[in-house]
């Protein structure tokens, strides 16, 4: 038996970042809607993602076979791509600061995020 390393990410797991990605645009009209009546101007927000396949099925106004399964997610976030009222943008899982939450750090990467967050040791060593 022969292993090959996979081409792209799994359709589960582009699947489940896409929902994630169609909840938070849900999330984020909200807000928009309670700024509007509110009558507090805003820029279109930008959504960052680790997920290249995701970012690029944000941006691309084709579908294919393998995409059917979040079909309607897709159209929900590219609508509001397409109309400019939300950015989709590619991160690094590494630049991610909240996902270093979930995660344990070596000490050089913990003091970097502790930077980022602006945490400082009020009792130094």
């Amino acid at each position: 038996m022969e292993l090959k390393k996979a081409a792209s990410c799994s359709p589960s797991s582009t699947k489940a970042e896409y929902r994630g990605l169609a909840h938070s645009t849900s999330k984020l009209l909200w807000i928009e809607s309670l700024l509007t009546e509110l009558h507090v101007p805003f820029l279109p927000p930008t959504l960052f993602c680790h997920n290249v396949s995701v970012v690029f099925l944000s941006h691309n106004p084709v579908l294919h076979a393998h995409t059917k399964h979040v079909e309607l997610n897709i159209h929900f976030v590219r609508e509001r791509v397409v109309a400019r009222q939300l950015q989709v943008k590619h991160i690094s899982a590494h630049a991610q600061i909240a996902d270093t939450l979930t995660k344990p750090l070596g000490t050089r990467t913990f003091q970097l995020f502790c930077g980022k967050l602006k945490v400082i040791c009020l009792n130094p060593p």
